[in-house]
């Protein structure tokens, strides 16, 4: 049985489906953390958190230790 959730993971490219897999955990993370956990270029995660955030998956936070540096998770239900 497939959720509503797995669905859009399904149809997204593999760069997104690793980033997802990174967020799971609940850990909020700025794109430099996640750079240096997937095998995937800046500019690659930058469009997969792109395409996460389209399809509804993850929000982007306010990052009160650096404004310029976005936190990225999981969008909650």
């Amino acid at each position: 049985m497939i959720t509503q959730i797995e669905k859009p993971i399904e149809e997204l490219p593999s760069s997104a489906k690793a980033v997802f897999s990174l967020l799971v955990d609940g850990k909020p993370r700025t794109l430099n953390e996640m750079v240096g956990s997937v095998s995937f270029s800046p500019r690659t995660i930058r469009n997969a958190l792109n395409r996460l955030k389209e399809a509804g998956l993850i929000v982007a936070k306010f990052n009160f230790r650096d404004a310029r540096k976005p936190l990225y998770q999981l969008k909650t239900a």
